[in-house]
């Protein structure tokens, strides 16, 4: 076995600690709390956002139905409990004995930046308006059951009561409307500026927001900094905070400085090498956190030489998984493989060992794939993101010895999404999980056929039919059986690479008294 890449592996490793420092300065009052994060978001509409820097950041500004509770976190912190379902906009609601209709009934006092109500018409335009504009918001609000989409209709019956009707019980729609996509926009404001066109996205709601929720957005500026205060008008909890600056850094040697020197209060996305030198530093601690999100790399699977099962098997067993964990991760890791990560509920540890790093086997499938090699391929990254670099460059270095020549393109947070999203590339990496935690709903993201948020185009017809027995059933081993059925087929088909399952790793610094950790972060819960 030969592990070519190694000595580049500790190169790339030791880049953060080698490199020279400047830091600029975080953006805000001295009263704010200070946020870092590595990736901005790409929009800022509800309707359209699908990644976690979007989803994370829009979510502060709206009001939902439906929001999760949070229970006891590491360190004195606390965590979202997807588990758990609570009324947030809505007072309380009623199920039909059929689980097809849900009524809500909301509370009153809820109004706009405007000053608008924010009453069940609002509700209902807000809800139709994703559905119509079919966007990655349509996903979540769905459940991922978009063919049919399993909402029927959404309808008025005063000004504090809506109703929504299904085709089909879902046991986790009020878990859908708990997601940034439920999130309920100001009617007045979207249609002066562009409305709703059914299948496009709306360049307004793309800079801005039409306020709902607890924070009002003061200042933004796409891809650098944006200023948060709390809405005096909200009728909600209180924020903890009542201001946040959020400051975006691409550049990794600053964010660690900054939140080395405490200028950050809070800071995501740091390289796990990064987190590392930062175990002994006065006035912050590094806590990591479980959440079934992964490092991956999305082989579309209806492009060459991705359309070549032995050739995605080769790639597969061209990682060099524990080196990665090792000395990307730093342990930060967990290492599996199949379509269910280890902190999903439904995962099977024994069919989900993770494929062994075997350049020699890589050779030989690559011979029996009959791809001619030398070939080139590129894959996209998203500009910011340390640990994808590192990943891409480990590929490239190791990849070589097999005659793929692979070209790193690094692309800003909105070409990322547009590109990923209209599968315009040819293989791309991703730190991708569920936003509602229930295994049906993640594998509309790489196992189900013709489905638009299927970025891996993996297509199966007869996990088809498995998904769909699942999401039918209640029965906890009947559902398993199933997942162990799909995950055994999913395995056999290669259809994409996973390096570790990631363990998040939060900053904060001795000022932060409140934290609240979630894979979508929610502001709502900090403070200094």
């Amino acid at each position: 076995m030969r592990i070519g890449n190694i000595g580049r592996l500790s190169l790339v490793a030791g880049l953060l600690s080698s490199l020279a420092v400047v830091a600029g300065p975080a953006l805000g009052q001295d009263s704010d709390l200070m946020v870092n994060s590595a990736v901005a978001p790409s929009t800022l509409d509800p309707a359209w956002a699908c990644g976690l820097q979007e989803i994370s950041f829009i979510q502060n500004f709206y009001v939902r139905l439906t929001q999760y509770g949070t229970a006891e976190g590491p360190e004195g912190t606390r965590v979202v409990d997807f588990s758990t379902v609570e009324p947030y906009l809505a007072d309380s609601w009623d199920v039909s004995d059929d689980g097809l209709v849900y009524t809500f009934h909301l509370k009153e006092g809820y109004t706009f930046e405007s000053g608008a109500p924010v009453d069940a018409e609002a509700v209902r335009y807000s809800l139709q308006r994703v559905l119509d504009m079919a966007g990655c918001g349509r996903f979540f609000l769905t459940d991922g059951h978009i063919d049919p989409v399993i909402i029927d209709a959404i309808e008025v019956v005063d000004p504090l009561t809506l109703t929504i009707t299904l085709n089909k019980p879902n046991g986790n729609m009020l878990g859908d409307l708990a997601t940034h996509a439920a999130s309920i926009v100001d009617p007045s404001v979207v249609e002066a500026n562009g409305g709703v066109v059914a299948g496009q996205p709306n360049e307004f709601m793309a800079a801005n927001v039409t306020e709902s929720g607890p924070f009002l957005l003061e200042s933004y500026s796409a891809n650098q900094s944006a200023r948060m205060v709390a809405n005096p008008g909200f009728a909600g909890e209180a924020p903890a905070s009542d201001a946040i600056s959020v400051n975006w850094i691409t550049a990794a040697p600053t964010l660690l400085l900054q939140a080395r020197t405490g200028q950050a209060d809070i800071t995501f996305g740091l390289a796990k090498q990064a987190v590392t030198t930062l175990a002994d530093n006065p006035g912050t601690r590094a806590i990591a956190y479980t959440s079934p999100f992964v490092q991956q790399m999305m082989l579309p699977n209806t492009k060459a030489p991705w359309d070549n099962p032995l050739f995605r098997e080769a790639v597969a067993h061209a990682v060099p998984y524990a080196d990665i964990v090792e000395r990307v991760a730093y342990g930060y890791g967990t290492l599996y493989y199949g379509p269910i990560p280890p902190s999903l509920p439904g995962y099977n540890a024994e069919l989900s060992q993770p494929v062994p790093f075997d350049l020699d086997r890589a050779r030989d499938l690559i011979a029996e794939s009959g791809v001619a090699t030398p070939v080139d391929i590129e894959v996209m990254i998203q500009e910011g993101d340390a640990t994808q670099q590192q990943l891409a460059t480990v590929l490239q270095s190791t990849w070589a010895d097999l005659g793929i020549n692979l070209n790193i393109r690094v692309a800003p947070a909105a070409e990322f999404q547009d590109l990923s999203q209209g599968h315009q590339v040819q293989s791309l990496m991703r730190l991708d999980g569920p936003g509602v935690f229930e295994v049906g709903y993640y594998w509309g993201y790489d196992v189900i056929c013709e489905n638009s948020n299927n970025l891996t185009e993996y297509c199966n017809p007869e996990v088809d039919e498995l998904v769909d027995q699942l999401r039918a059933s209640s029965d906890e081993a009947e559902r398993q059986a199933i997942m162990d059925q799909v995950t055994e087929i999913w395995r056999s088909e290669y259809p994409k690479i996973l390096f570790f399952e990631d363990q998040p790793v939060v900053v904060l610094s001795d000022a932060v008294t409140e934290f609240t950790f979630s894979p979508l972060p929610d502001y709502r819960y900090w403070a200094k």
